[in-house]
């Protein structure tokens, strides 16, 4: 089997010769020639040009055999520019003031009009290789967006003061939940329908904040919102993977959304979510990130004892529990994958 087609036989709950890998984050700061690249191209440039994206998507596959699938070289807060928001990166974030009042004044987005470089860089991808690889699509969920743009960026602490607006304010909350759901599930379909992704992701990175009634109450209706979208506007369907980290005590109401697979944070208990509800869920992950800063050994091991509680029965795409971190170690990476294919 080729890459493409582990990846997707994993998220349908299909036999596979191998468990698929692949990494977040993979294609970024802890590759020397992704570093030569942020040297010379502001961030916003290597989303958007198209050449660059997919340079940038393609570098780790390069790098490392083994790995089954390309993910989109973007970000989770693509379309804020397009609604009138500048963001800064370089030690943290920063984003333009927003009030609640602001989304009555947002344009009608379109994503092939508006913000179409993840797509963009998707098909440029699909030009330059030759269909042996998974290619994914990704956006942010609405909460954590959401989160970002009250919050100005990164700095307000666990979004105390963001959550305290949504709290204060909740029919304007859900106002601005709902209309970033439509926006993020358009972006996804525009990564499917014009760029060729084979599967994409949702990243609910801040949904861990909230206790299930919150989460019920502010973020899932805006998730489930984005993937109807999706679902709608694609013209096939296409696996839905959900990532939220910290997230155990939502998994229940996690396992209500219309998704394919539900990727792991290293604190889960893999072996229990597989044997519990594998019948039903693909699930994705969860190696510890820290263990890529330390010995290849101990890195192995540690891949061993993932793939040892993810058993031998379908859908497990081995993965992080998060995002490469930029020390993390090519040693450690490239033993990692050793250890899965059995080398």
């Amino acid at each position: 089997m080729n890459g493409k087609e582990r990846i997707v036989s994993a998220l349908n709950l299909q036999p596979v010769d191998r468990t698929p890998v692949w990494f977040m984050r993979q294609a970024g700061r802890h590759l020397p020639e992704y570093r030569a690249i942020a040297a010379k191209h502001s961030f916003w440039e290597r989303c958007q040009d198209a050449d660059l994206c997919s340079e940038i998507t393609l570098q780790p596959i390069q790098r490392y055999k083994h790995i089954d699938a390309a993910i989109i070289f973007s970000d989770i807060l693509t379309p804020l520019p397009s609604l009138g928001y500048e963001v800064e990166y370089g030690g943290g974030i920063r984003i333009d003031p927003f009030e609640l009042e602001d989304v009555d004044d947002w344009i009608d987005f379109s994503a092939r009009k508006h913000a179409p470089w993840a797509a963009e860089g998707l098909k440029a991808i699909g030009e330059k290789t030759d269909g042996s690889l998974a290619h994914l699509g990704f956006v942010g969920s609405p909460w954590t967006i959401a989160m970002y743009l009250l919050s100005g960026g990164t700095g307000d602490k666990d979004f105390h003061n963001a959550r305290a607006k949504v709290f204060s304010n909740p029919e304007k909350a859900h106002h601005l939940f709902q209309t970033m759901g439509e926006i993020v599930g358009d972006l996804l379909a525009d990564q499917v329908n014009y760029g060729g992704a084979d599967a994409v992701q949702l990243f609910d990175t801040w949904a861990g904040l909230l206790d299930p009634e919150t989460y019920r109450t502010f973020a899932m209706p805006a998730t489930q919102k984005a993937i109807e979208v999706f679902r709608g506007k694609c013209d096939k369907h296409v696996p839905v993977i959900h990532y939220a980290k910290g997230s155990a005590h939502l998994h229940p109401l996690i396992r209500e959304l219309d998704v394919d697979a539900i990727s792991l944070d290293w604190r889960d208990n893999l072996a229990l979510n597989r044997q519990q509800f594998g019948e039903k869920f693909a699930f994705q992950g969860n190696l510890d990130p820290s263990l890529l800063h330390g010995s290849a050994e101990m890195a192995g091991r540690a891949t061993r004892k993932v793939l040892q509680e993810a058993g031998d029965a379908p859908g497990h795409i081995f993965n992080l529990g998060h995002g490469f971190a930029p020390s993390a170690r090519i040693e450690c990476v490239e033993t990692v994958l050793r250890t899965i294919v059995g080398e």
